[in-house]
């Protein structure tokens, strides 16, 4: 089938990038970017294989535009600074995140990142399997931080979180930690510290492969 002469495939990956910010990843289908386009869906197929290809692109196209953070000093310090800037410049474009959570579709420039972040892990004297480990811990911890993120900022003012309407007394008899710590539960919660999260872990996986050796 000849290509249609309006439509090509940069065209194609801006729309879905416009319905993926608009409507997230579950409203973006290969009819409906059709329609966006005010085209057809086999024209579409002409220039892009199927919807996980475009996404591959318009996660691509997205890196590009990414200034990452270089960071400099040992491999601890680098490995803190790449998590946290990877959670910075996610947090403009949180949409992304679930479906990089699916673990089927990656920006390739992105790929940078692990692999700055493993060459540090490396560096310490960890294995291969526990650099891994650690890259797929803190990145799960920093993505989970921004999905959550995300939600607060989606639910409605009158809703409130469980541990605002527990009843201490309710649960006491089957969690007795818990009901001592829901009346502090919220300001724990809010004072929920990434960058100290995500060095804790790392420290702790330097640790444990110190001991290991």
């Amino acid at each position: 089938m000849p290509a249609n002469s309006t439509v090509d495939r940069a065209a194609i990956v801006s729309a879905a990038r416009r319905m993926l910010e608009r409507d997230g990843v579950a409203g973006l289908s290969m009819r409906r970017l059709a329609l966006e386009l005010g085209s057809k869906p086999m024209t579409l197929y002409y220039h892009v294989a199927n919807k996980s290809e475009l996404l591959s692109l318009v996660l691509t196209d997205i890196a590009n535009e990414i200034e990452w953070a270089t960071p400099t000093g040992s491999p601890r310090e680098r490995m803190v600074e790449i998590v946290m800037d990877m959670h910075r410049q996610l947090s403009s474009i949180s949409w992304i995140v679930p479906i990089l959570r699916t673990g089927t579709t990656v920006g390739t420039p992105a790929l940078a990142l692990a692999d700055r972040f493993l060459a540090a892990a490396l560096e310490t004297g960890m294995t291969e399997l526990r650099a891994l480990s650690l890259w797929r811990s803190t990145w799960y911890l920093a993505t989970s931080e921004l999905m959550w993120q995300a939600e607060l900022d989606r639910r409605p003012d009158d809703e409130r979180s469980w541990f605002e309407k527990v009843d201490p007394t309710a649960v006491a008899t089957v969690a007795p930690t818990v009901a001592g710590l829901l009346p502090r539960w919220a300001d724990h919660s809010a004072a929920f510290d990434l960058r100290a999260a995500i060095t804790a872990q790392i420290d702790g996986t330097i640790a444990a492969s110190a001991l290991d050796r």
